[in-house]
């Protein structure tokens, strides 16, 4: 189908005047909002930003759903995508603050399969294991598994299980899905709940999100986005029926994904508030305390004790590592920045915190599989540089 981008009035909130952001700002965060829609052709994006945990900044832009022409506005709900790493990271910290669990727990005691090759929770926060992501590496799990209703995440635990190593334990950092589902399964089987409400308990409830739920592939959620992707010649050969109504070089309906075979790494979904809620929480150390507090925000460090770099130098000549929370660290004009990008086959999305400013901002789109660098880049320079 084509699409012809519909850009809505953003929604700006009030904020006291010593934390309001200055015009000069708030043009360059409505720049960049509308360049994606124009340029990109992102259907719809959010935008919210806080200061010293009050709301200083919320813009809505474009559509949720391009069929029936639905605005976004800034209650609209999303997909986290990998946002989600951070959440399952918390569940663990919190069962080390509880005295339940070590980081350095070798996690054969939870899954005999992986019994003998030195693998600890920590390795699985970093993504130093060497355990392959059954996401990417599974040949069949995107035409097969992933729109499966009902195949649940047991299923890449079991195929990673079968696989060699990737690289020795804590030699690299490469990102793996598979960790976090994992950590999904450690979680409940040290809590002795289910994971989805052991999180809702301890974690979201705690942190003041209202809105952030697991994804339930039946269960119509209102004011909910839908997912959008560049339809490609590679897609095309995977729905061969045409069910998506795919034309190639435009956008068309995102491919069926039952979110819940990978909870732990990327199954909510809520709105822009409920991260902002997160990043004040995680800044104002709501939930984490001590030197569990300090073990979430830390860097990861490889066997031989170099940071757990997330990729090469960047063209920002940002070079960004993983830490144990679930998301990365870098600096960025000056400032230590905390954050992560998450992504579905719809969805893309952003939240980063940056301590030294009491700063937390979002940035949530519906167009998947593609880099949201040209939002989150100048939304970033817009409010540090």
């Amino acid at each position: 189908m084509r699409i012809l981008a519909i850009v809505a009035v953003a929604l700006l909130l009030a904020a006291p005047a010593r934390a309001a952001l200055a015009p000069a700002q708030i043009a360059a965060l409505k720049a960049a909002a509308t360049t994606s829609i124009v340029q990109r052709h992102v259907p719809s994006v959010v935008i919210e930003v806080d200061r010293d945990g009050k709301r200083v900044f919320a813009g809505a832009w474009g559509v949720r759903d391009i069929a029936d022409r639905l605005p976004a506005d800034v209650d609209t709900l999303y997909e986290y995508g990998s946002l989600t790493k951070q959440f399952t990271a918390a569940a663990i910290m919190l069962l080390g603050q509880d005295g339940k669990l070590a980081l350095t727990d070798d996690i054969g005691t939870y899954f005999p399969a992986f019994a003998g090759r030195g693998i600890t929770i920590a390795n699985l926060l970093i993504h130093d294991s060497g355990i392959p992501d059954f996401l990417t590496a599974d040949p069949d799990f995107g035409p097969n598994v992933a729109p499966l209703p009902f195949a649940g995440p047991d299923v890449g635990i079991a195929w990673a299980a079968k696989q060699p190593l990737d690289f020795p334990v804590g030699t690299k950092a490469q990102y793996s899905n598979t960790g976090y589902v994992m950590l999904a399964r450690i979680v409940e089987k040290v809590s002795g709940k289910p994971f989805e409400a052991f999180l809702h308990d301890r974690v979201l409830a705690p942190a003041g999100m209202r809105t952030a739920q697991g994804y339930r592939m039946f269960a119509p959620v209102p004011n909910m986005a839908r997912g959008y992707i560049e339809w490609t010649a590679d897609l095309a050969a995977l729905d061969p029926t045409g069910s998506q109504g795919g034309v190639v070089g435009s956008l068309a309906n995102a491919l069926p994904w039952n979110l819940r075979d990978a909870d732990g790494a990327g199954y909510l979904v809520g709105d822009a508030a409920d991260l902002q809620a997160w990043d004040d929480a995680l800044l104002a150390g709501k939930l984490l305390h001590g030197k569990w507090r300090d073990a979430y925000f830390r860097k990861g460090a490889l066997a031989d004790g170099s940071p757990a770099y997330a990729g090469a130098e960047n063209p920002g000549k940002v070079r960004a590592a993983y830490c144990y929370g679930g998301f990365g660290t870098w600096t960025d004009g000056g400032y230590v920045v905390y954050g992560a990008n998450g992504g579905t086959f719809g969805f893309s999305t952003y939240t980063a915190t940056v301590p030294a400013l009491h700063l937390a901002v979002t940035t949530l789109t519906n167009l998947g599989q593609t880099t949201n660098a040209s939002l989150t880049v100048p939304v970033m320079d817009a409010l540090l540089k």
